[in-house]
C-alpha cells in the first residue's frame, strides 16, 4: 500500500518512509539541529588536530574525533571528504527505532592555536636532565641510542649542550628518560632538583648521571 507524507505529500513508492514520514521530513529536524559551521583547533606549528584523545595528525581519523566532539550528535558520522574549508558529513541516526542516513556539508573553521608538546618544545621544557660523559665517540653513540628512545615514545630533548667531555640532554619527560635507562640496563647516578609546585605538591627534575 503506497502512503503518502503528511508533510510534503511525497510517495512511499519514490521515498523511504520513516514512520508516516517520508525520510526527508522525518531527518529534517535532525538536520535542523546539526550546526551548519563548526570550529576545530589546529595546532600553527605541528599541524595536529586537536581531538577529545589529544592532538592527532590531520586525516579523516583526527577530523571525524573532533568533527564528532563539535556537533554534538548523537548520530553516528562517517567523514566523505574534507579539505582546510569543510567537510562533508555522512549521520546515521536512528528516528524512532529506524535508522537513517542522510549527508550534509559542514564548514569547518580552524582555530590557529599550540599545542601543549609545541609549547613546552618552544618554551625549553623539560622533566629530567641526562648528564653523559665519557670519550667522544662512545657519549656520540650514546646521545643518539638516547634521543632515538625517547623520540619515539612521543617525548622529546629541548636542549642538547655539548661539553668537552661529553653531553647534557635535557628531556621532555622523565618517565621516559626512566624507561631508557631500564630497557638498556644502565645504572646511572640519580639525583633530583626541586622544580616546583603543582596542585599543592612539590615536583622534581631527575638527574641523571652516566659515566661511559
Amino acid at each position: 500500500m503506497i502512503k503518502y507524507c503528511p508533510t510534503c505529500n511525497r510517495s512511499s513508492a519514490d521515498f523511504k518512509f520513516i514512520g508516516e514520514f517520508c525520510e526527508v521530513c522525518a531527518t529534517k529536524k535532525v538536520r535542523e539541529k546539526i550546526p551548519d559551521k563548526i570550529l576545530i583547533e589546529r595546532c600553527k606549528s605541528c599541524d595536529r588536530i586537536r581531538t577529545p584523545t589529544g592532538y592527532q595528525p590531520a586525516d579523516k581519523n583526527s577530523i571525524r574525533e573532533a568533527a564528532a566532539q563539535a556537533l554534538h550528535s548523537k548520530c553516528d558520522i562517517k567523514i566523505e571528504d574534507f579539505n582546510d574549508h569543510g567537510a562533508l558529513v555522512r549521520f546515521t541516526c536512528d528516528i524512532d527505532g529506524n535508522e537513517a542516513v542522510f549527508d550534509k556539508k559542514i564548514v569547518i573553521e580552524l582555530k590557529r592555536t599550540m599545542c601543549i608538546d609545541c609549547y613546552r618544545k618552544t618554551s625549553g621544557y623539560y622533566e629530567a636532565v641526562l648528564q653523559l660523559r665519557g670519550p667522544r665517540d662512545p657519549a656520540d653513540r650514546m646521545m643518539k641510542k638516547f634521543l632515538n628512545f625517547i623520540e619515539t615514545r612521543g617525548a622529546f630533548a629541548s636542549r642538547v649542550d655539548e661539553l668537552d667531555n661529553g653531553y647534557d640532554i635535557y628531556s621532555s619527560n622523565k618517565e621516559i628518560a626512566t624507561n631508557f635507562f631500564q630497557y638498556y640496563d644502565l645504572k646511572p647516578k640519580r639525583s633530583y632538583t626541586l622544580y616546583g609546585t603543582r596542585r599543592g605538591k612539590k615536583v622534581y627534575r631527575n638527574i641523571y648521571l652516566l659515566r661511559l
